[in-house]
């Protein structure tokens, strides 16, 4: 009796444990049936702008319509659950956010998925001629570089040795200099009206001179952009760079971050992005590690053109000190380009070919 008392309540439990198995797989089916997904693009796909990419959600039921947005911008609709095509012709470069509302049974699902919209062409390839080497400082680990009113103005790196400098072009003498704590690691500097302003690294800050005098005036925090890498300024707003392929643009009063663009070329992002200089409504921009000199639209973020600089300092000039190539000043009279590296032992004037 005992036994066959065990086997009942066995056999009942088996018999639950399969009804709720059954119960189980019957929800899990219903919840298949509902679920939306898209089965293209993938994401992270990269499309090169202008082209077009088809937008296609997979549903297991009837689909009453899909509205699409890239960007909570409404791009287009499809009916049926047909194929939407999405033209990225006046889309910002870098990744866009793709949803999909599916409206189907009284029902609403949101889809997202993401494109990365990269330039459509290869950047156009100048050349350069030397028209002068000057001496340069071979101790100044140079982070940014500045021509106005016949003189330069330098902001050099490393902890406790960072500096504001005012320098001779033709002597490379050391006219005017301002020391760093030793706590801040120079970067970047721009100057605009009476005012230089200069970056830190890492350490959060940016620092706002007198230009005559040195004299440190204010403090300001970064936001978004941790790192502070390259600055400059297109008569609007200031233009600065962290060390990724973004460039971020601050309020000329404030020095608040109100808004950024990547940068693409027609390979991809084009990160590591350093010293800044803006001329004629394009951003000439170090990158990093390299011999080159990146030309960014501003607008839209492409790369449109390259000057590459490569053995523009001869081999023989160079010590174990002799860094990477770093500094871009703009001389607008003569429309020639001063550019040195960090801890080169010259300066050059170059005229730029295209």
């Amino acid at each position: 009796m005992i036994t066959m008392n065990r086997f009942l309540l066995f056999s009942l439990a088996v018999v639950c444990t399969v009804a709720a198995c059954n119960e189980n797989n019957r929800n899990d089916n219903t919840t298949s049936a509902h679920t939306a997904v898209f089965a293209s693009p993938e994401a992270g796909t990269l499309v090169p702008l202008g082209d077009s990419v088809q937008l296609q959600v997979r549903l297991e039921e009837p689909v009453d319509s899909i509205i699409y947005l890239v960007d909570d911008e409404q791009m287009g609709k499809s009916v049926s659950g047909d194929a939407f095509w999405l033209k990225t012709q006046g889309l910002r470069l870098g990744s866009r956010l793709v949803t999909a509302n599916v409206f189907y049974q009284g029902k609403e699902e949101t889809l997202n998925t993401n494109i990365v919209v990269m330039a459509s062409k290869a950047p156009a390839q100048w050349s350069f001629s030397v028209e002068n080497a000057y001496p340069h400082d071979v101790n100044a680990y140079t982070q940014g570089l500045e021509y106005h009113d016949g003189v330069l103005y330098e902001s050099t790196g490393q902890n406790g040795k960072s500096s504001l400098r005012k320098v001779e072009l033709q002597s490379g003498k050391v006219l005017q200099r301002y020391d760093l704590p030793e706590k801040y690691f120079g970067e970047g500097l721009t100057v605009v009206g009476d005012k230089i302003i200069q970056l830190t690294w890492e350490q959060g800050v940016g620092f706002v001179y007198d230009k005559a005098t040195f004299t440190l005036e204010k403090e300001f925090p970064y936001q978004a952009s941790a790192e502070g890498w390259g600055l400059c300024f297109d008569g609007t707003r200031f233009i600065k760079s962290d060390g990724s392929n973004r460039l971020y643009f601050l309020n000329k009063d404030s020095y608040r971050e109100e808004g950024y663009i990547e940068v693409f070329n027609n390979k991809g992002a084009v990160n590591e992005i350093n010293e800044l200089e803006y001329i004629n409504g394009k951003v000439f921009a170090n990158i990093y590690y390299s011999d080159i000199i990146v030309v960014i639209n501003p607008e839209t973020g492409e790369v449109e053109a390259e000057l590459d600089l490569t053995g523009l300092l001869p081999k023989r000039e160079y010590t174990k000190e002799t860094n990477v190539l770093n500094g871009i000043a703009y001389n607008k009279a003569k429309n020639t380009l001063y550019v040195t590296g960090k801890n080169w032992p010259k300066l050059f004037e170059i005229k730029m070919l295209n």
